[in-house]
């Protein structure tokens, strides 16, 4: 089974390598799929997030991490993924995703399974780690180590 584990991942949390590493134990391959929203500015260069992703899950075999071109589900295709896996921290997050997943069943063929988070890492968003690394705070514990090199090497 090929999983595809799709995000913006701006920056990759110690949330998204939990599932990284939980989807590991069950798929043949997760592709770890980094989107781009254009009427975004990211915090982190997209082909740069791929590199720092690639370093933070070296430890895991069968991964793969790689840049979106078009709609997640046309991705999953191309990719040869069967399943798309998604972290959800809260109701919130469900309430998201669901449509998503509805249309990439009806229209993509490709189910999608939620993996929840653990209690532990409910509260880290790669929004909340934006907005420490913005206050020039310690994300050491939300992030791998890779992430965190980069983003207290780069702040400004």
């Amino acid at each position: 089974m090929i999983a595809l584990f799709p995000g913006s991942f701006d920056p990759f949390t110690n949330g998204h390598l939990d599932v990284a590493e939980r989807v590991c134990a069950i798929a043949d391959r997760l592709v770890i799929g980094v989107g781009v929203n254009p009427a975004k500015r990211g915090l982190i260069a997209p082909e740069e997030r791929v590199r720092l992703i690639r370093e933070a899950t070296g430890h895991l075999g069968g991964v793969e991490v790689v840049l979106l071109q078009g709609a997640t589900m046309d991705e999953a295709s191309r990719l040869g993924a069967t399943l798309i896996v998604k972290g959800v921290r809260s109701s919130i997050d469900v309430d998201y995703e669901a449509p998503q997943a509805v249309f990439n069943r009806e229209i993509g063929g490709v189910d999608t399974w939620w993996i929840p988070t653990r209690p532990t890492l409910a509260h880290v968003s790669s929004s909340a780690v934006r907005e420490l690394v913005g206050l020039k705070k310690d994300i050491s514990r939300y992030v791998p180590p890779a992430i965190e090199r980069f983003l207290t090497d780069n702040r400004s």
